[in-house]
Protein backbone atom coordinates (compact mmCIF):
# COMPACT_ATOMS: atom_id res chain seq x y z
CA UNK A 1 0.00 0.00 0.00
CA UNK A 2 2.92 2.39 0.61
CA UNK A 3 4.18 1.53 -2.31
CA UNK A 4 1.29 2.46 -4.12
CA UNK A 5 0.61 5.78 -2.51
CA UNK A 6 4.30 7.04 -3.37
CA UNK A 7 4.04 5.98 -6.98
CA UNK A 8 0.43 7.63 -7.16
CA UNK A 9 2.56 10.83 -5.86
CA UNK A 10 5.29 11.03 -7.91
CA UNK A 11 2.82 10.33 -10.97
CA UNK A 12 0.61 13.52 -9.50
CA UNK A 13 3.09 15.45 -9.49
CA UNK A 14 4.61 14.67 -13.32
CA UNK A 15 0.91 15.23 -14.61
CA UNK A 16 1.00 18.43 -13.05
CA UNK A 17 4.17 19.34 -14.52
CA UNK A 18 3.12 18.27 -17.68
CA UNK A 19 -0.15 19.48 -18.09
CA UNK A 20 -1.75 16.44 -19.04
CA UNK A 21 -4.10 13.60 -16.97
CA UNK A 22 -4.01 9.86 -16.80
CA UNK A 23 -6.95 8.35 -17.98
CA UNK A 24 -6.70 5.46 -15.03
CA UNK A 25 -3.68 6.43 -12.78
CA UNK A 26 -4.58 3.44 -10.49
CA UNK A 27 -4.56 0.65 -13.75
CA UNK A 28 -1.31 2.48 -14.35
CA UNK A 29 0.28 2.02 -10.81
CA UNK A 30 -1.42 -1.57 -11.06
CA UNK A 31 0.57 -2.01 -14.16
CA UNK A 32 3.85 -0.43 -13.02
CA UNK A 33 4.05 -2.56 -9.88
CA UNK A 34 3.78 -5.34 -11.77
CA UNK A 35 6.17 -4.52 -14.62
CA UNK A 36 8.96 -3.22 -12.27
CA UNK A 37 8.36 -5.13 -9.17
CA UNK A 38 12.20 -5.73 -8.82
CA UNK A 39 13.41 -2.08 -9.05
CA UNK A 40 13.37 -0.27 -5.84
CA UNK A 41 10.79 2.27 -5.38
CA UNK A 42 13.51 5.08 -5.04
CA UNK A 43 14.42 3.97 -8.41
CA UNK A 44 11.18 4.25 -9.81
CA UNK A 45 10.30 7.79 -8.32
CA UNK A 46 13.21 8.87 -9.69
CA UNK A 47 12.54 7.91 -13.21
CA UNK A 48 9.36 9.24 -13.21
CA UNK A 49 10.31 13.15 -11.97
CA UNK A 50 13.40 12.78 -14.35
CA UNK A 51 10.84 11.98 -17.10
CA UNK A 52 8.19 14.39 -16.12
CA UNK A 53 11.13 16.86 -16.06
CA UNK A 54 12.15 16.19 -19.96
CA UNK A 55 15.20 13.91 -19.26
CA UNK A 56 14.24 11.25 -21.82
CA UNK A 57 12.08 13.63 -24.23
CA UNK A 58 9.16 15.87 -24.95
CA UNK A 59 6.00 13.90 -23.44
CA UNK A 60 3.15 14.30 -26.23
CA UNK A 61 1.06 11.95 -24.34
CA UNK A 62 1.05 11.12 -20.50
CA UNK A 63 0.79 7.21 -20.59
CA UNK A 64 1.13 3.87 -18.93
CA UNK A 65 3.53 3.09 -21.90
CA UNK A 66 5.53 6.22 -21.69
CA UNK A 67 6.15 6.19 -17.82
CA UNK A 68 7.38 2.43 -18.68
CA UNK A 69 9.69 4.00 -20.93
CA UNK A 70 10.95 6.81 -18.49
CA UNK A 71 12.00 3.63 -16.25
CA UNK A 72 13.39 1.68 -19.01
CA UNK A 73 15.37 4.38 -19.88
CA UNK A 74 16.85 4.94 -16.11
CA UNK A 75 17.40 1.72 -15.70
CA UNK A 76 19.86 1.74 -18.77
CA UNK A 77 21.66 4.57 -17.28
CA UNK A 78 21.93 2.76 -13.62
CA UNK A 79 22.87 -0.67 -15.15
CA UNK A 80 26.73 0.60 -15.84
CA UNK A 81 26.96 1.77 -11.91
CA UNK A 82 26.06 -1.94 -11.09
CA UNK A 83 28.51 -4.09 -12.45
Amino acid sequence: MECEDEIKKSLAISMDRLGMDFKNIDNTISDLIIEFKGVPLKDVREAIRNGSLGKYGKTYRLSTQEVCIWIREYIKTKKPSLL
